[in-house]
């Protein structure tokens, strides 16, 4: 059976995932890596017209920062359960503290990759337009 009906000539199913000629995987154009350009961070900052974009850059430390924040705190809590005595400072080092550690780092993450999703949205259209996918 042909897909006569899209011009493509082709049974259908066949060539899934092969590129149109030009174009990058499953016909869409492959989107750029990153949303800064190659103007580097502080001439991104002082870009009046927002051609270029820091947020893609800055998450990334912002990530790091919870991570350390968390396991901080993840520590402190250990630590607090030790005032209340040996048994108490053991649970709250194996049971309490990864908890509060791995949910603190989920409820960050899930904020910070709806904004790298909304950024390469962004590319994604940028590219699928022609104009390259970089600002």
């Amino acid at each position: 059976m042909t897909n006569q009906g899209f011009g493509q000539g082709q049974a259908y199913g066949a060539g899934q995932g092969s590129p149109y000629p030009g174009q990058g995987g499953m016909g869409y154009p492959a989107p750029a890596q990153g949303g800064t350009s190659a103007k580097g961070f502080v001439a991104s900052l002082f870009d009046v017209s927002f051609t270029s974009f820091v947020t893609p850059t800055i998450i990334k430390v912002v990530y790091i920062l919870v991570m350390v924040l968390a396991g901080l705190g993840a520590l402190g809590t250990a630590f607090s359960g030790f005032t209340f005595g040996i048994v108490a400072g053991l649970i709250a080092l194996i049971i309490v503290a990864p908890i509060i550690f791995f949910v603190e780092l989920a409820l960050w993450r899930i904020p910070l990759e709806i904004f790298m999703v909304i950024f390469r949205i962004g590319d994604d259209i940028h590219a699928m337009r022609g104009g390259g996918g970089t600002r």
